[in-house]
């Protein structure tokens, strides 16, 4: 459950970060943020799938019991 609440709180973490910095979508650097942001939550994301199916292959680095 650990991977999940991780990712669901990656996820709000972006949407939280588009909301407060909207209006300032022509800023490169607001782009650049929200491509890493969003590239950390599909990464989190996908950790979380294999570790549903494969509990012992623990990709974020922490056992999530």
């Amino acid at each position: 459950m650990g991977y999940t609440f991780f990712t669901i709180s990656a996820y709000v973490f972006m949407r939280a970060f588009e909301v407060l910095f909207k209006g300032r979508e022509d800023m490169p650097w607001y782009k650049v943020c929200v491509k890493i942001i969003a590239v950390g939550v599909l990464y989190s994301g996908l950790a979380t799938m294999i570790w549903l199916y494969f509990h012992n292959i623990l990709l974020l680095g922490f056992d999530p019991k």
